[in-house]
């Protein structure tokens, strides 16, 4: 029994590992996710590199991902040190580079109970309003400001659960800080920027010989008070929220009000930036493959006719399903996986040694575009692979002891924008400015670096399907309910009795 073998992908380039800095040389700089597709194709779905000191084991297939991840859940499920991003701007306090250890847990636990299935289902009342503002957004957006109004549905709703205030506009101060601290920390957590992450002893210097320690403390204060001032407001407007929910259970007992600020606003963080990315994502897809978004309309249009898609029609809209489960696998959010850390022994697997220490990332774009599984047009964006099979494989949520607590209010959210927004809009490329008659067609494979990747920005048009959507879409937005307090005094009542 041996380490995973480096040879193989020495073999791609006619060159050796260092001895110091190992494959580092080898190391892919933009989108890895998908030159680690590329070798594991050649190479096989499990493959070792050795980046200077760590050694790191990249995970390309479902079946690798289950035996490991799900299975042996009790040796992977922690996460790699990363010293600037997690230590020294998050100061330990970010829930997702947590190492798997007591504090991790008791952040999952509160986490997983705001969001568990059967409190996810009871969301859908500000999630239907919300995307009632979406829709009625997207009736006077235009090529190039549309995706303003699919992130201001996902932050306002996130920022409502959490701390009792809807994001009307899109634009308010508490939006603008948060994009802010999401810069700052695909930054600080970006691989290879930090000699501290490849030599963490370095980190024992005084702050005057550790110039990246100036820059963490500055990105820190800056979100540590605005997650503290988050909470602060969440706990003082009248009415339910996460907030005074999370505080009211023993797990938060004994937590500090920076750590607890921290717990509920890791939950807004992440929730706000992927569903706004999967959204984006579906829009990408409707102007790459709108044959397929035909058919799903006239199947949608036959099941529901002119009355707007609802919650209650989630089981009999099964094209829907298929469509969101095609855009999560066609353009996976967390493209590259979020590493897993093995911290107790070493492991064997498919007569291989993985080292204790040795970092483990499912590659999700691997996973979801592998054709043995989805067939040779697995990079081609088709629902109906979905219909004809429903219990293929999906990598968006993660797998083990680190999946995504969210997923539901996730789905739920998916499935009524993109619901609705079928129903009531034709997605069109954009026209061409310089070429009279021409459209914009975007560059599908024009993504974003870091742990999550969403599109670039790009232009689409939204046009009406009939005058009698629009004033469906129009009526219904003028009727709703835009009371958040009453809205989640509804969710309250209704989460009260599951207690």
């Amino acid at each position: 029994m041996s380490i995973l073998s480096h040879r193989a992908l020495d073999a791609t380039t006619q060159k050796t590992a260092h001895p110091i800095i190992g494959n580092l040389h080898q190391a892919p700089k933009l989108w890895p996710w998908r030159t680690y597709r590329e070798w594991a194709q050649t190479y096989g779905p499990v493959m070792s590199l050795q980046y200077g000191k760590d050694t790191v084991v990249v995970l390309s297939s479902h079946t690798a991902a289950k035996d490991l991840l799900d299975k042996r859940s009790n040796l992977y499920s922690s996460r790699p040190r990363l010293v600037m991003g997690q230590e020294c701007v998050s100061r330990g306090q970010r829930s997702v580079l947590m190492p798997y250890a007591a504090k991790y847990r008791n952040h999952q636990r509160i986490q997983g109970g705001l969001v568990q299935p059967r409190y996810a289902q009871q969301y859908v009342k500000l999630q239907d309003l919300e995307s009632l503002q979406l829709l009625h957004d997207l009736l006077s957006t235009t090529d190039d400001t549309w995706m303003h109004a699919f992130h201001r549905y996902s932050a306002s709703l996130i920022f409502g659960l959490a701390y009792g205030k809807r994001m009307p506009r899109g634009d308010e101060p508490e939006l603008q800080s948060v994009a802010t601290i999401m810069d700052n920390f695909l930054y600080a957590a970006r691989v290879g920027t930090w000699i501290v992450d490849a030599l963490p002893f370095l980190n024992h210097l005084p702050r005057f010989l550790a110039p990246w320690k100036r820059i963490a403390d500055g990105f820190h204060d800056f979100e540590a008070k605005f997650h503290l001032r988050a909470l602060t407001g969440g706990l003082q407007r009248p009415g339910w929220n996460w907030t005074k929910l999370a505080t009211s259970w023993k797990e938060s007992s004994g937590m500090s009000e920076e750590e607890l600020a921290y717990c509920v606003g890791s939950m807004y963080e992440a929730g706000s930036d992927t569903t706004t990315m999967a959204l984006h994502s579906f829009v990408m897809a409707a102007l790459t493959a709108p044959e397929a978004m035909r058919k799903v309309q006239r199947e949608l249009d036959s099941i529901v006719g002119d009355r707007m898609p609802e919650f209650d029609d989630r089981g009999r809209l099964a094209c829907i399903e298929a469509v969101v489960k095609e855009t999560l696998r066609w353009r996976p959010v967390s493209a590259g996986g979020i590493p897993h850390a093995i911290d107790q022994k070493d492991d064997e697997y498919m007569g291989y040694r993985i080292p204790k220490g040795a970092i483990v990332v499912p590659n999700h774009w691997a996973m979801d575009l592998d054709e043995k599984i989805y067939g040779p047009d697995a990079l081609d964006f088709r629902p109906s692979r979905w219909i004809e099979n429903p219990n293929l494989p999906l990598a968006s949520f993660g797998y083990g002891r680190r999946v995504c607590t969210g997923q539901h209010v996730a789905m739920n959210s998916l499935f009524i924008n993109i619901a609705r927004v079928l129903w009531a809009f034709d997605i069109e490329c954009a026209d061409d400015a310089d070429r009279k008659g021409e459209k914009v067609q975007p560059d599908p494979l024009a993504y974003s670096q870091g742990i999550n990747s969403g599109p670039l920005p790009f232009k689409a048009k939204f046009v009406v399907r009939s005058p009698e959507r629009r004033a469906a879409v129009e009526e219904r937005w003028r009727s709703a309910e835009k009371d958040v307090r009453a809205i989640l005094d509804e969710i309250e009542k209704a989460t009260s009795k599951i207690d």
